[in-house]
């Protein structure tokens, strides 16, 4: 065999040995990394030894909307890394702008730069194309609520324009959001407020009937990309986080007694 076939063949197998790691064969694949997968489960054995805990007080911080500002991302994770006070961080969704794996794959990268454990929930942005199987594969179920301390964490995904279905899973909602083991608190995060023009008028007041069927006391949402804090259909306060380029966090304050928003500017 002649040298420059076997330098040739050499270089081939060495290519091949490595192309998951530089070629791209389509920005539209779901293909996930065994490492990426169930970030959600991942961060919740993290904090198993608190599941029955009772109550205590404890912060959780709150973050949204980081698609497209990846410099203004990474700016709210150093931020969040000097703090020592917070328990975990609720990310509210569009973690993407379009559902394509690089945009997952570049989120995934920056937000497991935080020390303390961290749980997405899906966004509108994030179920375009075939975003929902690419979140499934690398954050776990759509719908999951988890305890931690005497509360009870309950995450939703109202996203049902982009997926092209009717309603979201307002059934599994309902079963969700009842208190079974006597937790001093409920509280329901979805990346979509019920106010928004997504939501059919039947849909807004559905949603807010569960939240006083239950005795909500304050139901958190994103995708609005600004802060606000208001109670538009009565007596439920509803929490909306803003996105990371307002640099802002904003932290759920536990106390003994009371639950208090917390905004801070950075």
């Amino acid at each position: 065999m002649r040298k420059e076939n076997v330098y040739f063949l050499l270089g081939l197998l060495l290519m091949m040995s490595s192309c998951d790691e530089w070629i791209e064969f389509s920005p539209y694949e779901n293909r996930v990394k065994e490492i990426e997968r169930n970030q959600n489960l991942v961060s919740y054995n993290r904090l198993i030894d608190d599941v029955d805990k009772p109550y205590e007080p404890f912060k959780v911080g709150l973050i949204a909307d980081t698609h497209t500002y990846y410099d203004e991302f990474e700016k709210q994770v150093a931020f969040i890394n000097t703090l020592n006070d917070l328990d975990f961080i609720i990310h509210l969704g569009d973690i993407t702008l379009s559902s394509n794996i690089r945009e997952f794959r570049w989120y995934s990268d920056i937000v497991n730069q935080i020390n303390i454990p961290v749980f997405t929930i899906i966004g509108n942005h994030d179920c375009l194309g075939n975003g929902f199987d690419i979140y499934t594969e690398m954050f776990g179920d759509n719908n999951f609520f988890f305890t931690h301390k005497g509360v009870k964490f309950v995450m939703f995904d109202d996203v049902f324009w982009e997926k092209q279905i009717k309603d979201p899973d307002f059934e599994w909602f309902y079963h969700a959001l009842e208190n079974t083991d006597e937790n001093k608190y409920v509280i329901p995060f979805a990346h979509i407020g019920p106010w928004s023009s997504q939501f059919p008028i039947g849909n807004k007041y559905l949603y807010n009937e569960m939240m006083e069927f239950y005795n909500i006391p304050l139901s958190v949402h994103g995708h609005d990309h600004r802060y606000d804090l208001k109670n538009p259909y009565g007596e439920v306060n509803y929490l909306t986080v803003p996105s990371c380029n307002r640099d802002e966090l904003i932290v759920l304050d536990f106390k003994a007694d009371t639950l208090e928003v917390e905004r801070i500017l950075y």
